[in-house]
C-alpha cells in the first residue's frame, strides 16, 4: 500500500514537471509508455509469460517515442526524463492497484493517495505558497474532482480486466492532447511527431489486443504473495 502511494506521489510530481515544460503530445507520448511498462513489470513482478509479438510492440513503442522526441535532433530535457519516470512509475501503480484490489476496499486504495498527496504537496507549497484566487481555486477543484473521478474508473477497471488491458484503453487521451494543445497552447506538432504518436498508440493497442486471460493474478505473483507468514 506504501509502495503505491510513493508511485503515485511520483507519477503525480513528474507528470506535473513534464506538462509544463515540454508540450503536450510529447508529454502525453511520454507518459502512453505506461502499458509498455506494464508488460515488463508483468514479467519482472508477476512472472508472466510475454511472447515475442509482445515484445516487438514494446520495442516498436520506443522507436514511437523516438520519432517524437528525436534525440540528437532535439535537446532532451528533465522533462523528457520526468515524462519517462512517470511510465515506469504508473507501470509499476498499474500492477500494484491491481494485485491490491483482490483485498482492499476502494475506500482504503483511494485514502492513502490522498495522504501521501496531502501530506507531500503541503511541504512542497510551503516556500512560495499564493492562496488561490476564487476563479483559480474553482478550476481547481474542478481537476481534482475530474482526476478524482477518472481515479475510481480506473480502479472500478482494474477489479475487472487484468492491468495490461486498462492502460491502453486511455490511449484517446492522446488524440485529446493533440487537440487541446492546439487550441489552448497553439502547439502543431510537426509530421515525425504524428508518425511517433501513431506508433506509440498502436503499439499499445496490439499490447492490448495479444493480452489473455489465461492464468490468474494471484497465481502470476510469487513475489507477492509466496512470501513467509508470521
Amino acid at each position: 500500500m506504501h509502495l503505491r502511494g510513493v508511485c503515485s506521489l511520483a507519477t503525480s510530481i513528474m507528470s506535473i514537471y513534464a506538462f509544463t515544460h515540454i508540450p503536450m503530445a510529447e508529454a502525453y507520448a511520454l507518459i502512453f509508455l505506461v502499458p509498455l511498462a506494464v508488460t515488463i513489470l508483468s514479467v519482472i513482478i508477476l512472472q508472466e509469460p510475454v511472447g515475442w509479438r509482445r515484445w516487438l510492440a514494446v520495442v516498436g513503442g520506443f522507436i514511437g517515442i523516438l520519432l517524437v522526441v528525436r534525440p540528437g535532433f532535439r535537446e532532451i530535457t528533465l522533462a523528457h526524463a520526468a515524462g519517462l519516470g512517470v511510465a515506469i512509475f504508473g507501470g509499476l501503480n498499474v500492477v500494484l492497484m491491481r494485485q491490491l484490489s483482490t483485498s482492499e476496499t476502494r475506500t482504503t486504495l483511494m485514502a492513502i493517495l490522498v495522504a501521501y498527496m496531502v501530506v507531500a504537496y503541503f511541504f512542497l507549497m510551503l516556500p512560495s505558497f499564493i492562496w488561490p484566487d476564487p476563479v483559480t481555486m474553482l478550476a481547481l477543484a474542478a481537476s481534482g474532482c475530474a482526476s478524482g473521478l477518472g481515479h475510481v474508473l480506473i480502479l472500478a477497471a482494474t477489479r475487472k480486466i487484468p492491468a495490461n488491458r486498462v492502460a491502453p484503453m486511455q490511449y484517446s487521451q492522446i488524440v485529446w492532447a493533440l487537440i487541446f494543445g492546439a487550441a489552448f497552447f497553439a502547439e502543431f506538432p510537426d509530421s515525425f511527431t504524428y508518425v511517433g504518436l501513431a506508433v506509440v498508440a498502436g503499439s499499445g493497442f496490439f499490447t492490448f489486443l495479444r493480452e489473455g486471460a489465461r492464468f490468474g493474478w494471484k497465481s502470476k505473483a510469487p513475489i507477492l504473495h509466496n512470501r513467509p507468514r508470521f
